[in-house]
């Protein structure tokens, strides 16, 4: 979602070509009447840009308020001389948990495509006020993608859960030997120390998990921390039987994920779909970016693209 230093806070987005070949916009581009577009979740605009230079409609929801402004101003900017606006972009803050009634609000129904990208966006990352990011360990461990709708944080959730509840957090991404060693510390941190900066849960993950390759140790704790911070794995179980609801039939469906539990349970979901004859598999293996996007944007290296098409 880069080859960019983090600290300009430049945002890449992935598998642009990708996602506009998977959910057939070329096509969709010629249809008389014009084509639908829901991006659940907007973020900075990148794909949906693309889209909107095609002649789309589109439907962007995304929870961060400040995501939507900057993306409002890229969309604004990509729209043909001929296209109006107003009336056919519809910007929502809100969770693509809620896209039936978010849709049904936007007065968007039989949708030709939906695109849900999982990744977080490089500015969310790289703020210095969020906590996303382990760089700057004197920020505030937030992780809310939305604090106007969110209540609960990244060091609530720490100070406040039980040796297991923090074990089942942190299996979500990291070994059982590695989640049992961490909840332990950080139970044992508490009893001194409320955590309340990112700091201090570096210096807890520092004190349990030791380097085995490039991957900073930080990584996956911060991950699983984030997931569980915003219901992550939760909202996509939830959400994608209610898009391929909305989707008209020969819509399509593309979900882009970034680690491996999302991706488990989008592939699953989506052999669910297909089992009760829903939906038609497209990729029966997930899309990778190329290596050239790799070595232009690292972070892109995760990403998995999947989709399907209703039947």
């Amino acid at each position: 979602m880069k080859s960019i230093p983090e600290k300009q806070g430049k945002h890449e987005p992935v598998m642009v070509s990708e996602v506009l070949l998977a959910l057939n916009i070329e096509k969709l581009a010629r249809l008389k009447d014009g084509f639908s577009f829901v991006d659940a979740t907007l973020g900075q605009g990148g794909h949906s840009v693309e889209v909107i230079k095609k002649g789309g409609s589109l439907l962007g929801i995304d929870l961060d308020e400040e995501a939507l402004t900057s993306a409002k101003k890229k969309l604004i900017s990509a729209c043909p001389a001929s296209y109006n606006y107003k009336k056919r972009i519809k910007l929502v803050s809100g969770n693509f948990v809620n896209i039936d009634k978010i849709a049904k609000e936007s007065d968007v129904q039989n949708v030709d495509a939906i695109l849900v990208d999982l990744g977080v966006s490089s500015p969310q990352i790289t703020s210095d006020t969020r906590g996303f990011s382990f760089r700057n360990e004197s920020a505030i461990l937030d992780m809310r993608l939305s604090s106007k709708t969110q209540g609960v944080t990244a060091y609530d959730l720490l100070n406040s859960l039980d040796e297991h509840q923090l074990r089942d957090l942190f299996n979500v991404v990291l070994s059982t030997g590695v989640s049992y060693r961490i909840s332990k510390e950080i139970v044992k941190w508490r009893k001194e120390k409320l955590f309340r900066t990112v700091g201090d849960f570096v210096e807890v993950i520092k004190k349990t998990i030791f380097p085995k390759n490039k991957t900073d140790v930080s990584t996956l704790p911060f991950l699983a921390l984030r997931i569980a911070v915003n219901s992550e794995l939760e909202n996509i179980k939830e959400a994608l039987p209610k898009m391929v609801q909305l989707l008209k039939t020969g819509g399509r469906l593309a979900i882009i994920s970034f680690h491996s539990k999302e991706d488990e349970i989008v592939k699953h979901l989506f052999l669910d779909f297909e089992n009760q004859k829903m939906v038609k598999i497209l990729t029966k293996k997930p899309i990778s970016p190329s290596l050239m996007e790799i070595e232009n944007n690292p972070r892109a290296r995760s990403s998995k693209l999947r989709v399907i098409e209703k039947i």
